[in-house]
């Protein structure tokens, strides 16, 4: 039978911030999409995606690609819709997914589990 794994407190404030973030960012596009107030509501919830990566911390890496992805499209929407700059907002963008995956360690458990990878 298997074990239902138990969430720490930490992980769980994690889902509910990956949940709100996410709640966000769908109503950021949908309220006004290309307006300063839906570029606002963006940064908003990329911010509470960031906050939610760092709180889950799941051992899988492609959910935390995916989770360092949208974060990092919440804060590009954000620099464009301020700027209109494609320079400025593609400038942040690589360096707000850089910091994230320096900051969380990404590279680190990539060489970990590096020895489980397939090899010809």
């Amino acid at each position: 039978m298997k074990r239902i794994r138990q969430l720490t407190f930490l992980q769980s404030f994690g889902y509910l911030a990956l949940a709100l973030g996410l709640i966000i960012e769908v109503y950021a596009l949908f309220n006004g999409l290309g307006t300063r107030l839906s570029g606002d509501d963006m940064f908003g919830g990329a911010v509470v995606l960031a906050l939610a990566i760092a709180f889950i911390h799941s051992k899988n890496l492609p959910v935390n690609l995916i989770l360092i992805a949208l974060s990092t499209l919440g804060f590009a929407y954000f620099t464009f819709i301020h700027t209109h700059a494609w320079f400025w907002t593609i400038f942040l963008a690589l360096l707000a997914a850089a910091f994230m995956i320096y900051f969380f360690g990404l590279r680190g458990e990539v060489r970990r589990n590096q020895s489980e990878w397939f090899h010809f």
